[in-house]
């Protein structure tokens, strides 16, 4: 069963979609996760479902980096070093992912609609991201704090 929010809309020009570019702008603050995420339920609402499901491997694959970040981070509290590799790896995945996946979704839209297009608000996304940065944050800080205790 679909919702209207992630159902894919017959007109195009219709649809209501967040602006891609933006989404992977805000990805530099807010990991490559948010501007998968984004453009994953773009892809589902302009009815593409398998550029919808690449788009999810990609998110998952963010999710992946996100938690090995998270257990080098602890690893490194632990023995009292600091982390070299994961750092740029993070970057890195956020310009293969741009220019793999990313760019393609904002060109398709700039051709398609240019300017013209529906917006859907950020407000919503705004805030799951940032308590999603609050709870990668403070399961960081757990397992550093565990793992620091435990050994």
């Amino acid at each position: 069963m679909t919702t209207a929010a992630t159902e894919p809309c017959p007109d195009q020009a219709a649809c209501e979609i967040w602006n891609p570019a933006a989404a992977a702008r805000w990805s530099l603050l807010f990991t490559p996760a948010f501007g998968t995420f984004i453009h994953m339920r773009n892809w589902q609402a302009l009815d593409q479902p398998e550029r919808a499901a690449s788009a999810r491997r990609w998110f998952y694959a963010s999710l992946v980096m996100l938690m090995l970040q998270i257990f080098t981070s602890a690893l490194n509290a632990r023995l009292g070093t600091e982390p070299m590799l994961l750092h740029p790896a993070g970057l890195l995945f956020l310009l293969v992912w741009y220019f793999a996946a990313a760019r393609s979704q904002t060109l398709l839209v700039r051709a398609r609609f240019g300017a013209s297009y529906r917006r859907k608000r950020w407000d919503g996304v705004m805030l799951g991201a940032v308590m999603a940065g609050v709870a990668y944050v403070c399961a960081g800080m757990l397992l550093s704090g565990l793992l620091v205790a435990l050994t």
